[in-house]
């Protein structure tokens, strides 16, 4: 059960995304066949690629807080060196998960007032909370990531990304190249 778990964990996003890249996939290859074999194309299935690929970027975003593989800034920590690594991964972590923590905060009450509203979408006349919902999921995922992230810092963890930088030793002067 254990193994399954640890599993899951490891993998989560992973499986999601693949499974909606697989639709996307499909989908949009229904929609050229459709399109220009059959000349009539399908009305939906741009509009559900649309939604997909939300959801598919907010998910990503989870994976990327997970693998360390978000963008950032790495100029201070290279600077800096080695000794200061895990005080720059633990402050960019911190920051993270407070930005999430916000999203969360602001797109649940969002959420909810669409689903209290009941818009629909115009081609596949989808109730547009899903669709909004991957705010709240997404950045609650990656807030969840985050947090993990330094737990494992906290108890003598690699910093994720951060942990291969290079030690950035300066190029000597013009000056100390020419009297050599």
């Amino acid at each position: 059960m254990m193994k399954v778990l640890r599993s899951l964990d490891a993998n989560f996003e992973r499986f999601i995304l693949a499974a909606i890249l697989l639709a996307l996939v499909l989908i949009l290859a229904a929609q050229v066949v459709f399109r220009y074999l059959v000349g009539s194309p399908l009305v939906w299935s741009e509009e559900l690629a649309r939604y997909l690929l939300i959801w598919c970027t907010f998910i990503g975003v989870s994976l990327a807080v997970r693998e360390g593989r978000n963008i950032s800034v790495d100029l201070l920590p290279v600077l800096a060196g080695q000794a200061w690594l895990r005080t720059f991964g633990v402050v960019a972590l911190l920051g993270s998960a407070i930005f999430f923590a916000l999203m969360v905060w602001y797109s649940v009450p969002l959420t909810q007032r669409i689903a209290q509203i009941g818009q629909r979408s115009p081609g596949l006349n989808l109730q547009m909370w899903i669709v909004y919902a991957a705010v709240p999921v997404g950045m609650g995922l990656a807030l969840l990531r985050a947090i993990q992230a330094l737990w494992r810092i906290a108890r003598g963890g690699d910093v994720p990304g951060l942990s291969i930088i290079p030690d950035v030793v300066p190029e000597a002067s013009v000056e100390e190249r020419s009297r050599s």
